[in-house]
């Protein structure tokens, strides 16, 4: 459908945030990745006027805006901004002012679209977004993971699709009055998908449909109507390695209504499907649309990436992209789950997949790591992918990449940060293991009192070794980010480890004394 394809990143900003100073090196880093897009999801990072809706220290100056939008069109990435506006307004709603506008006050993240308080508040926000991006094609409106319209949709007595769709109607003219492009996320309408609902949208709208899942051949993940579903036929195999995880809400393709089974079974291959088929649906109904890849999801969490699994959907969207020749991918990056959750990796240990995200769309990026063959950072980041996941050897990768450091020509800090998590990972599993081996023995006294001084002995060296780790890495990112939000990262990493240990120091000692007790004969 374009004869230049997207090659897009997205930039997280409700996270850990980079100084200002670093901006130029990283537009410039993506553009040597042969990146050209990044989609800039600012949350209240973004310096609106008139709603004092997060702490100001951590807003960026109208100053700072400016630069990272100049610095953008001297390296030619093109900047789609994100502006949430239905769904994921935590980080607005949380705030008492703004309560009365969420559609469920104990969990405030979706607004009423039926309050015109409500609406005239996420259009200001809209139209301030829009403003500021005068070169910008495309403006993202978000709407993703809408949940609470299930509330809204018993409170009207209506449907959640429709609902959508009229708050989507409201949203459009303010885009396009811009002479802009508004896209959105696809979740809500592939949830509840009917398939005359979207005529009107077709040419309006760039539709992004994401899917994280690993993509190795065919897959038997279906994220459609409803969530994840799979075929109620690996009940019957149990011994299968290659059974689906089930659980107690595990929904089943075979539950599907006749109308949606139709709809699918192109892309069924028995009890399997096409990664990826959303796009085709979407393709298949003259739908604009891109594919939203992972590089961070909020399951990640603070430590490493589980860079095989990221590095297997990238290459399989891009796949998905060429088969329905559509506009291209975007490797989303979310700082958070949400922007209450705990703040995830740091952007630095994602330019592995930075690399493969252009390199699977055809592009030929420059080495990032010049002076290391790729062939050995390859083996290396896969390593660590099986690392994070099952294999213990991630001290090993560590120490190897200690040793190349010196041959690296470009971008060391991103080296080191890599190799510095990996030991952060070895310590926090050693720190799991001393916690587990006291649980193990919660219920009785019957190593004896040596057993016991061996393990607060152990305890003692793992706190200090937290302690010393904790300056190491407060050393080393701490060149880069400030702010609230890397010492909640830091925290995250750290601290709940420290107090389970210093807790787990407690029971030791109270079992020392009833081992010295119970053995004194």
């Amino acid at each position: 459908m374009t004869t230049k394809p997207i090659i897009g990143i997205h930039l997280d900003l409700k996270g850990m945030n980079f100084k200002p100073a670093y901006i130029p090196q990283y537009l410039a880093d993506l553009a040597g990745q042969k990146i050209n897009t990044v989609l800039v999801e600012y949350e209240d990072v973004f310096p609106f006027r008139g709603h004092a809706i997060a702490d100001r220290t951590r807003v960026w100056s109208h100053a700072t805006l400016q630069t990272f939008l100049r610095q953008a069109d001297r390296h030619g990435l093109e900047i789609i901004p994100l502006q949430q506006c239905l769904g994921h307004l935590e980080y607005l709603l949380a705030w008492k002012r703004y309560r009365r506008f969420a559609e469920n006050r104990a969990y405030p993240s979706t607004i009423r679209t039926d309050d015109p308080g409500a609406v005239r508040l996420i259009t200001d926000l809209l139209q301030q977004i829009i403003a500021a991006h005068p070169a910008s094609r495309y403006i993202h409106l978000g709407m993703d993971e809408a949940f609470a319209l299930r509330d809204a949709a018993k409170r009207q007595n209506r449907d959640v699709l429709d609902i959508f769709l009229d708050h989507l109607r409201v949203l459009l003219p303010l885009v396009e009055a811009a002479g802009k492009t508004p896209m959105i996320w696809t979740d809500m309408l592939e949830d509840h998908f009917r398939p005359d609902a979207f005529r009107e949208f077709q040419e309006r709208c760039i539709f992004a449909s994401w899917d994280y899942s690993p993509i190795r051949g065919l897959t038997p993940r279906c994220r459609f109507v409803g969530g994840v579903r799979v075929s109620r036929t690996w009940l019957d195999e149990p011994e299968n390695p290659a059974a689906p995880p089930i659980g107690p809400g595990t929904q089943f393709t075979e539950d599907h209504p006749p109308a949606i089974q139709k709809l699918l079974a192109p892309y069924r291959r028995g009890r399997l499907y096409v990664p990826g088929f959303h796009l085709d649906i979407w393709t298949d109904r003259g739908v604009r649309a891109v594919f939203a890849s992972a590089a961070r999801v909020s399951a990640n969490l603070s430590v490493l990436p589980p860079y095989n699994a990221l590095l297997s959907n990238i290459r399989g969207a891009a796949t998905a992209v060429k088969r329905t020749r559509q506009l291209g991918q975007i490797a989303t990056s979310w700082a958070r789950g949400n922007s209450w959750c705990p703040p995830n990796y740091c952007i630095d240990l994602q330019w592995p997949l930075v690399t493969a995200t252009a390199q699977s769309m055809g592009a030929k990026p420059k080495p990032f790591w010049p002076g290391v063959p790729a062939k050995k950072i390859d083996h290396l980041i896969r390593t660590l992918g099986r690392c994070r996941d099952d294999w213990r050897l991630e001290l090993q990768v560590a120490d190897e990449m200690d040793q190349l450091a010196p041959q690296l020509r470009a971008h060391r800090y991103e080296w080191d940060g890599i190799a510095l998590m990996a030991r952060v990972l070895a310590l926090q599993r050693r720190a799991e293991f001393n916690l587990l081996e006291v649980d193990y023995f919660t219920a009785n006294f019957r190593p004896c009192a040596t057993e016991w001084q061996r393990r607060l002995k152990e305890q003692r060296q793992t706190l200090r070794d937290i302690a010393a780790m904790r300056r190491r890495v407060r050393a080393h990112f701490g060149k880069r980010y400030a702010g609230a939000a890397f010492e909640e990262w830091l925290r995250h990493l750290f601290d709940l480890y420290v107090q389970r240990l210093q807790d787990c120091r407690k029971i030791c000692r109270r079992k020392l004394r009833q081992a010295e007790r119970h053995y004194r004969r």
